[in-house]
C-alpha cells in the first residue's frame, strides 16, 4: 500500500506470479504447485485473474480450476452476460457446478463468494443463501428432467 491507495488486483495479480514464476527458474528449489483465482475490482470493474503453477497470469471474465474445469468452461461459453446481475451470475456458477459435480451436488459442500462492485468488498454468502441457490438449481434441473 502505498499513499494510503489500496493495490489493484492486476498487480497483486502480477507480483504473485513473478514470484511464482522465479521458483522455475532454481534447480533445486521445489516450484509451487498451485494455480490460485484471483477476482476484485479494479476502476469500478470486476476482474478475474487466473495464475498458473509456471507464473503465467490470464485475465477471464468466467472460468473455473480443478477437475471439472472443462464442464463449467462449457456452461460459462454458452450462458455467460457480462450484464448479468450478480443472483444471475451466482446461479450460473451454481449450474455450471452443477453440471460438473455429476449429480454429488448439495449445500453442505459449497462455499459462495461475492466481490461487490459497490464497496469493492468481499462478502461469504451465509449457509442458507448457498442453500436457496442450489434449491434453485435443482428445481431448474428437475424441471428439465421432467420435461425430457
Amino acid at each position: 500500500v502505498s499513499y494510503d491507495e489500496p493495490i489493484g488486483v492486476e498487480v497483486i495479480s502480477k507480483k504473485i506470479c513473478d514470484h511464482k514464476q522465479t521458483y522455475t527458474q532454481y534447480g533445486g528449489v521445489r516450484p509451487y504447485g498451485t494455480a490460485l483465482l484471483i477476482a476484485g475490482v479494479d476502476d469500478n470493474k470486476p476482474r478475474l485473474f487466473e495464475t498458473d503453477p509456471s507464473g503465467a497470469l490470464l485475465e477471464y471474465k468466467a472460468t473455473a480450476i480443478g477437475a471439472g474445469r472443462n464442464a463449467v468452461v462449457e456452461v460459462f461459453e454458452a450462458d455467460y452476460r457480462e450484464d448479468m446481475n450478480i443472483d444471475d451470475a451466482i446461479l450460473l456458477g451454481m449450474d455450471a457446478l452443477y453440471k460438473a459435480a455429476e449429480g454429488k451436488f448439495d449445500a453442505g459442500t459449497l462455499e459462495v463468494g461475492v466481490v461487490s462492485l459497490e464497496d469493492k468488498k468481499f462478502r461469504k454468502l451465509v449457509p442458507e443463501e448457498v442453500e436457496n441457490y442450489v434449491q434453485q438449481i435443482l428445481e431448474k434441473h428437475k424441471e428439465t428432467e421432467n420435461k425430457e
